[in-house]
């Protein structure tokens, strides 16, 4: 699994551009390296974490959204219970997607375990692109230890395009550290 990672981020290392981090105080630092072009910004949320907000280079249509929570009393990291997880988050895209099911799909971390499944709205189909109106979603969950966990929203027009790649490639990034 790590041997996977490394080759995946040998792999990417070109598309991934700089690494920004994130202070979640006494339960350590969190990095994602993001794509070239790409911006990060992130807001606290009282108590529980911090919200992570992705957004592509010019006029590309896609968004990303990871929100990072701090568990208060660690619960066991499992890759059970982050699937279990992924797919409950998932259920309410089943009926107005293409797909009509839930097909996990994995974040390939270097530490912990992450899930998402992607959905094509199927109203969507067809249709030109429209600025905030996208035409995939995927959604999911990375557990990186016992007390820190993040759900996952990704969106774009393709889930094949390259900005939905490079969301999938930044989540898959992530590595939490030591507190400074």
């Amino acid at each position: 699994m790590k041997r996977l990672a490394l080759l995946l981020a040998l792999v990417l290392a070109p598309a991934l551009a700089r690494a920004e981090t994130v202070d979640l105080g006494p339960k350590g630092v969190l990095s994602i390296s993001l794509p070239a072009g790409w911006t990060m910004s992130s807001k606290a949320e009282e108590g529980s974490g911090v919200a992570i907000t992705l957004t592509p280079p010019g006029d590309a249509n896609a968004a990303g959204l990871l929100n990072v929570t701090i568990l208060p009393t660690p619960e066991p990291l499992t890759k059970e219970k982050v699937q279990e997880q992924a797919l409950a988050i998932s259920e309410q895209f089943v009926a107005a997607s293409v797909e009509k099911k839930k097909e996990l799909r994995e974040f390939h971390l270097a530490a912990g375990f992450g899930y998402y499944c992607a959905f094509t709205d199927a109203s969507r189909v067809g249709q030109p692109p429209k600025k905030d109106d996208f035409k995939v979603i995927g959604v999911g969950v990375v557990g990186l230890r016992d007390d820190v966990f993040a759900a996952v929203g990704m969106s774009a027009d393709d889930e094949k395009g390259p900005e939905f790649t490079a969301m999938v490639a930044a989540v898959s990034s992530l590595t939490l550290s030591a507190a400074k």
